[in-house]
């Protein structure tokens, strides 16, 4: 059994993923210029999807991402498989070994990136309907949690930095080395906000700025 917070926690951000996409399917995304309400609710509906099946068949190699077919009403694909990965999730043993971008994958690292995954995706949809709230504390301190092992390794050689999340009163040392050569400040929303190349009032040092924009944005489902 997974942690009931974390279920909620996706639960929570997925349906108001789709409630806003239901307002207004055709609204752009500003995250991903070109991108719809639609496009964004078939990309995160595919990653759901994804992770239902790792959690049913285990997978060793990475699956591939299903997509709605052209008969589907999008939204209604996307809700359709919002509720069967948190039916999955829920009777998922954390321990359980499968396919995942990271050392040591398992299932309860899944149940982490889902809660990352679709409350970063939550804050680009109400960025959409501009409603500019922050992410929720559990999303930000999960997605700096996962971030050395998820996107370092995605990133070229960099200085080692510090960030220090003033909200909650915790750090993270991103890299290996020897001493963090600049130590960055904010909090722990706005700091990952950042790391993923939204906006945000946190500064990064050039390298590393430079570094998180170039990252590829997801495909266009």
């Amino acid at each position: 059994m997974l942690s009931a917070e974390n279920l909620e926690s996706i639960r929570t951000d997925g349906e108001r993923i789709l409630a806003l996409a239901r307002r207004d399917p055709g609204r752009p995304v500003p995250q991903y210029p070109g991108w719809t309400m639609t496009d964004l609710v078939s990309h995160v509906g595919g990653v759901h999807a994804r992770t239902t099946k790792i959690c049913r068949e285990l997978p060793t190699e990475r699956p591939s991402a299903p997509r709605p077919g052209e008969a589907d009403d999008v939204l209604d694909w996307y809700e359709t498989h919002l509720g069967e990965m948190l039916a999955a999730l829920e009777m998922a043993d954390p321990d359980t070994v499968a396919w995942g971008f990271w050392p040591e994958p398992s299932l309860g690292l899944w149940e982490r990136r889902m809660v990352v995954e679709t409350g970063v995706h939550r804050w680009d949809a109400d960025q959409a309907f501009d409603e500019h709230g922050p992410l929720s504390g559990l999303v930000a301190v999960s997605g700096l949690n996962e971030f050395e092992a998820m996107w370092l390794p995605r990133l070229p050689e960099l200085p080692v930095l510090e960030v220090k999340a003033a909200d909650l009163g915790r750090s993270w040392v991103f890299g290996s080395g020897g001493s963090p050569l600049r130590t960055v400040r904010g909090s722990a929303s706005d700091i990952y906000l950042r790391l993923m190349s939204r906006p945000s009032p946190v500064e990064l040092p050039r390298p590393w700025g430079a570094a998180v924009d170039a990252l590829e944005p997801p495909p266009k489902r």
